[in-house]
């Protein structure tokens, strides 16, 4: 299983503009989870930010996130 090191939001396509990323090690994120919200026939996938103390720093819905950056566990 590999752990997410990073995720990254759509280009805005706008000049001058950035992405929205979160990547582990910046910022105070210490750690980037996944889960599923099961809404009966159908479910919403979602990417949860997380700091070193428990607390949740973002939340991008799946659907938004255009990049996501893996590392093997351990590493």
């Amino acid at each position: 299983m590999a752990d997410i090191k990073g995720i990254w939001g759509d280009e805005p396509r706008r000049d001058g503009e950035y992405p929205v990323a979160h990547i582990v090690g910046y910022d105070g994120v210490s750690s980037i989870t996944e889960t599923t919200q099961n809404l009966g026939d159908y479910g919403i996938h979602w990417f949860h930010v997380w700091d070193k103390d428990g607390n949740e720093l973002a939340r991008m819905n799946a659907r938004y996130v255009a990049s996501i950056q893996f590392e093997k566990a351990g590493e």
